[in-house]
């Protein structure tokens, strides 16, 4: 098929072939997300589940801070956008001490901390730090 070609056009098609597989290559990782450079903030998603109805919470994520331990209905969420490298906890414990307790992080939306107790254990504690 190609024995008619001159070798200077065997070469330019061996050029042709190889950036066409580099170039496909490159937008595959692309499309992947393989190069993407790291985000400086991610949206967290604070969650707390009581099987009594109430829970009581503390939380520090940033500037956002619960520090007196305040009821809170169950399921409580909290969303907030924080900078990489940021400390965050939450901490719930179960005022009925009947059934069971969750505290979940989820950072993009995607599972990060999770904690579960059942009573007669009251406390439930999820912490990290931002990546």
């Amino acid at each position: 098929m190609f024995t008619n070609l001159s070798n200077g056009m065997k070469t330019a098609l061996q050029v042709a072939f190889v950036l066409a597989f580099i170039g496909g290559a490159i937008a595959l990782l692309l499309s992947l997300g393989v190069m993407r450079t790291s985000s400086d903030s991610h949206l967290v998603n604070f969650e707390v589940k009581a099987s009594g109805g109430f829970a009581t919470i503390t939380l520090k994520a940033g500037n956002e801070k619960i520090s007196t331990p305040t009821t809170v209905t169950s399921p409580w969420k909290r969303s907030i956008r924080i900078k990489s490298g940021t400390e965050v906890y939450l901490t719930a414990s179960n005022p009925s001490q009947i059934g069971d307790i969750t505290c979940s992080i989820l950072l993009d939306k995607n599972p990060w901390k999770l904690e579960k107790t059942t009573s007669p254990k009251n406390g439930v504690a999820c912490a990290g730090i931002v990546p």
